[in-house]
């Protein structure tokens, strides 16, 4: 997830190529994808579930094409809300910030599911027991004071603990691989039970295991060449997760295609999976990174969302209150504190009602899909609208914003139809009340002022 821009003290032209990629991917939080998301993703769309990762990816890579258009004339760190803001004007940019408010918030609310779920793993067959309220509540609070006290996610930590999570899954992905042996799997490459069903809206959810793709844009003060560096990242770390996806949703499925649950009926697939492989051993640390992973992601919306409402209340589309800084540690401390609080109070309310940790991750994830889908819309067209005021505009800008905005429409009408089943049908309908309170409140506030 994207990160708030770097701090003043950071070092100009530290970071290389490979350590902004890198840095980048960490953000992406690749490892959730296999070990949480992929059973959801089989849910929707069957064996065709690796199709779903291939057309997200290639949809994402031209919205990374169009954010590219800001990147790679500028090397101050940009947000997609300044992004469409300055180029679409304040109304249009008061809805973008106010749809990643929504897409953010839904994130964080989906990963303290996740953590909940893997710290609930991690305690099993111990003699401590926490309720899920209680550990939600406690990783929320630490994620909140670190967004407060404006601690940085350590670039190293995160590189580390993702490093070492995707190489666990590399490793299990080729043992399975080896094991099937080199001959395709029939089932998955006739797409079997893929049509007619879920697969457009799996590509919805697919976006949420890419969110973070964008974060390259917030190295520009410490990247070496960052013209060249940061577009390069961007696409790279969509290109990268595209292939991991693709892979290691595709050997899940041959994997557990004999392990007496298929994919979608597993709550923790890479643990049944080291079991049935006789590699047992890795289901701890595989584990303890999702744990850190989810962490991180959790820190980095908050933050984010921090700063977007931040400038939101600068902008004076949010009360004045979110403009406040907390003078000893320069941070945003009114945005941050209500962020963390709506978030923790989804979470919360959603296990009062009963509701099991992973289908807090499932069902928040979907919820965040509609946030991203038109913030990406809103940035292929402001890239669109920022080359013509350049006078740069070429033919290949105009066929990559017009693509970019073709593909994410497949996955926003998939959304409402075919109706998914409950809960899912209500999600989208959600969506556009808050959207259409968000519309009314940037109204009221530009009367009265």
């Amino acid at each position: 997830m994207s990160q708030s821009s770097p701090a003043a003290s950071l070092r100009e032209g530290s970071l290389s190529f490979i350590e902004v990629l890198a840095t980048s991917i960490a953000l992406i939080g690749p490892s959730m994808t296999p070990i949480l998301i992929a059973p959801y993703m089989y849910a929707l769309a069957g064996n065709g579930t690796w199709l779903a990762y291939v057309f997200g990816g290639t949809m994402l890579t031209f919205v990374a094409l169009c954010i590219n258009q800001f990147a790679r004339r500028s090397s101050a760190a940009g947000s997609m809300y300044g992004y469409v803001s300055d180029h679409l004007g304040p109304t249009v940019g008061g809805i973008a910030g106010w749809t990643l408010l929504w897409a953010y918030g839904f994130v964080a609310a989906a990963v303290l599911g996740a953590m909940a779920l893997f710290v609930e793993l991690l305690l099993h067959g111990t003699p401590v027991h926490l309720p899920a309220i209680a550990i939600v509540v406690i990783l929320a609070t630490v994620a909140w004071q670190a967004a407060y006290r404006g601690v940085q996610i350590s670039a190293i930590v995160m590189l580390v603990l993702e490093i070492v999570s995707v190489s666990i899954i590399c490793l299990i992905v080729a043992i399975v691989l080896r094991d099937h042996g080199p001959s395709l799997d029939v089932k998955q490459v006739h797409l079997v039970h893929a049509f007619p069903g879920g697969i457009g809206l799996a590509i919805a959810f697919a976006v949420f295991s890419f969110v973070g793709f964008e974060s390259a844009t917030a190295f520009g003060a410490e990247a070496k060449r960052p013209l060249v560096t940061i577009p390069r990242a961007v696409v790279g770390s969509v290109l990268f997760a595209s292939a991991f996806f693709v892979i290691a949703t595709y050997a899940e499925v041959v994997g557990l295609a004999h392990a007496g649950k298929p994919l979608d009926q597993q709550t923790f697939p890479l643990g049944t999976l080291v079991g049935a492989y006789g590699i047992g051993e890795l289901r701890l640390p595989i584990t303890v990174a999702a744990l850190f992973s989810a962490f991180s992601v959790c820190l980095a919306c908050i933050t984010t969302a921090g700063r977007v409402a931040y400038a939101m209340g600068t902008a004076g589309l949010l009360p004045r209150a979110f403009a406040g800084i907390e003078r000893r540690h320069d941070t945003p401390n009114v945005a941050v504190t209500v962020v963390t609080a709506i978030t923790l109070a989804v979470a919360v309310g959603a296990l009062a009602f009963r509701v099991a940790p992973i289908d807090i991750f499932n069902n928040c994830g979907t919820l965040s899909s509609f946030g991203f889908i038109l913030i990406y819309m809103l940035i292929a067209i402001a890239a669109l609208v920022y080359t013509k005021r350049l006078g740069a505009m070429r033919a290949a800008d105009t066929a990559i914003s017009l693509l970019a905005v073709l593909f994410l429409i497949v996955p926003a009408v998939t959304l409402f139809y075919p109706v998914p089943s409950p809960p899912q049908r209500y999600f989208g309908y959600y969506f556009l009340a808050f959207l259409a309170a968000g519309w009314m409140w940037f109204r009221f506030t530009r009367a009265s002022d």
